[in-house]
């Protein structure tokens, strides 16, 4: 798989904000109160300094001394007036801001739940090429750190950006109201704050994109290495796994630390440019009106009213990018072309499906420049078991892929009973097909619900004697539990072996019209290997079936044994006429008790 650019700009960030607020559209009610809060908030902020003016501008006549006693008189009412009237504003600003805070955080909490259910759908209409061609950890880190990432700070930006506006416009028409001539030096700051903040914030973007690019590849790594502890330990590569580790981690720290050391320079630059400003408006205001003290104190004050905005977004900045960054890697899976839906008429009864499989011409490959399946034709009747042998990259799962329509054709047709498998519904024909796969996957639950997750329908009954089919019913007797024990997550604390005959039980309690078997009993010992394969006799009598095996022994019984080099099926036929053909195999199966497997060999050319 190709390594995506983490470093490029983001491709549609006024898209991603867009969407964003689209997002947010159906709670705009709620919103809108947040912003009326905001700017009530914004509003007392401005009106603030007025009033301070008025009683510093009053000073004299509030302390006013008797000329005749030289006693200072105090206009008590006047203070209590006008500061109760401060205080009171300052009450209620608070009370706004802390209500604008619970609301938006609770239309935060619903668009977050949305956004996971949104996620949590796609994934489920997207097709199996795009979970092969994207790593686990990135996906999972779509679907939970960016989506909370945006969350957390949706509300703080929202807040901060209808304050700020309010603050700017409501500031600026305040001043001049109070004072064109200092409101002049006041703005003149402006220019540098804006050069400033842009500046920065611009610098700090690009660290914060590398920063959640390798979140992703970090989560991978480490969900790589805890689920193959075994492996890991086997060969050694504890400290190779480390040094992965380390190099992503470092590339990550680097990333967080430059992007908030840039972003801290905000802070004390911007002090920078409101002590210039201070001192501009201090001189300005002496000359021009040198006898007006409370208005000199309210533009000092408007002064840092309306760079509080600029220093809101400045430190803001970086948290705004990381938002649309991760807004945009959200958007991009939701964007991701899904699986071809099922036809409107498609077939979704498949009660009378007798197993009859049909390739016609099929073409297929995974790389559009190397082939990998070309005109396939392969003829199984119902109740048949058919084998599919041949080296490593012939094609065999894929075969299994293509019926299972987890990958679609791109050349001819597969039919199932004379009907293009494209003419039913997936559901449909997934359901009629029992798969168990090399690779085991079971989930953290009870044995009794990991099997019944096969037919959620099937009664205990058909649960114990799909496991006494399996052969599982002996060990699971033998747990503390029973039916009821608890497995771990990917049945870890139960023998791989173990786990083996509980798919293989989950396949069976299915009663599907076709079981498919890729080498499912390759984790199992040679007596159990035999008790299943008595079993899946029985299980198969009357069902088509498809087992791909590399252990020839497995299959002598098989009505047709497909043989597949390369993509092409080169052989066909019975065990017993395969042999009498002398061809690749008969070499094959010859060669497998001389230690010389010509499928090694013939795998090693297909990948050179």
């Amino acid at each position: 798989m190709a390594r995506r650019d983490i470093t490029a700009k983001p491709k549609d960030t006024k898209g991603t904000l867009r969407r964003l607020m689209r997002d947010f559209k159906p709670q705009r009610k709620a919103l809108i109160v947040v912003f009326v809060f905001c700017f009530v908030y914004a509003i007392i902020s401005v009106i603030t300094p007025i009033l301070v003016a008025i009683v510093l501008n009053n000073f004299l006549e509030v302390f006013r001394a008797d000329p005749n006693t030289g006693i200072t008189n105090v206009d008590w009412g006047y203070l209590y007036r006008y500061f109760g009237i401060i205080l009171s504003m300052i009450v209620v600003s608070t009370i706004f801001s802390w209500a604008s805070t619970w609301i938006i955080e609770k239309v935060i909490a619903v668009w977050v739940y949305q956004q996971r259910e949104k996620l949590k759908a796609k994934l489920d209409r997207l097709p199996l090429s795009y979970f092969d061609a994207n790593q686990a950890g990135d996906i999972l880190s779509r679907c939970t750190n960016d989506v909370d990432n945006i969350g957390r700070n949706f509300a703080s930006v929202y807040k901060a950006v209808c304050s700020s506006i309010v603050l700017l416009i409501g500031g600026v028409i305040a001043m001049f109201i109070q004072n064109w001539a200092l409101s002049l030096v006041v703005l003149a700051t402006m220019p540098l704050t804006i050069v400033i903040v842009f500046i920065i914030a611009k610098q700090s973007r690009k660290q914060f994109r590398i920063y959640r690019a390798h979140y992703g590849e970090l989560e991978s790594h480490i969900e790589e290495d805890y689920g193959g502890q075994i492996i890991l330990k086997l060969f050694g590569q504890e400290d190779h796994s480390l040094q992965v580790f380390d190099d992503v981690n470092r590339v990550m720290t680097e990333a967080d630390r430059k992007s908030q050391w840039i972003s801290g320079f905000i802070y004390p630059t911007m002090r920078f440019t409101y002590n210039i400003g201070f001192v501009a408006v201090s001189v300005v205001g002496g000359l021009i009106n040198g006898s007006n003290f409370g208005d000199l104190v309210a533009f000092i004050m408007f002064l840092n009213i309306l760079q509080s905005p600029f220093q809101q977004l400045g430190q803001m900045a970086a948290t705004i990018q990381s938002m649309l960054a991760a807004g945009e890697r959200s958007y991009a899976l939701l964007d991701t072309p899904e699986q071809e839906m099922d036809k409107p008429d498609s077939i979704t009864d498949g009660s009378s499906i007798t197993g009859r499989v049909d390739f016609e011409n099929v073409a297929f490959s995974y790389v559009p420049d190397k082939p990998l399946i070309e005109e396939m034709n392969i003829h199984v009747h119902p109740g048949e078991m058919v084998a599919l042998v041949g080296p490593t990259g012939a094609g065999k799962t894929t075969i299994v892929n293509l019926l299972m329509r987890f990958y679609e054709v791109q050349g001819g047709r597969i039919l199932l009973d004379g009907i293009d498998v494209r003419d039913y519904a997936r559901s449909t024909l997934r359901q009629s097909i029992g798969m168990v796969l090399q690779d085991t996957w079971l989930f953290n639950g009870t044995i009794m619900e990991n099997i019944r997750y096969g037919n959620p329908r099937a009664t205990d009954e058909e649960v114990y004697a799909a496991t006494k089919t399996a052969r599982a019913d002996h060990f699971i007797s033998t747990l503390p539990e029973g039916y009821s024990f608890v497995l771990n997550e990917d049945g870890t604390n139960i023998s791989q072996g173990q786990r083996q005959l509980l798919t293989i039980a989950r396949a069976i309690v299915s009663q599907p019209k076709i079981m498919i078997l890729d080498e499912a009993t390759s984790s199992v010992d040679t007596r159990t290997e035999k008790a299943i394969q008595d079993a899946m006799e029985e299980v198969m009598k009357g069902r088509t079936s498809f087992v791909i095996a590399h252990r020839l022994s497995t299959i002598k019984n098989a009505k047709l044994i497909l043989v597949m080099n390369k993509g092409r099926l080169i052989e066909s036929g019975t065990h017993e006429e395969l042999l009498e053909k002398g061809g690749f195999y008969a070499d094959l199966y010859n060669a497998q008790f001389l230690g010389n497997n010509p499928m090694d060999a013939s795998a090693e050319e297909t990948q050179s």
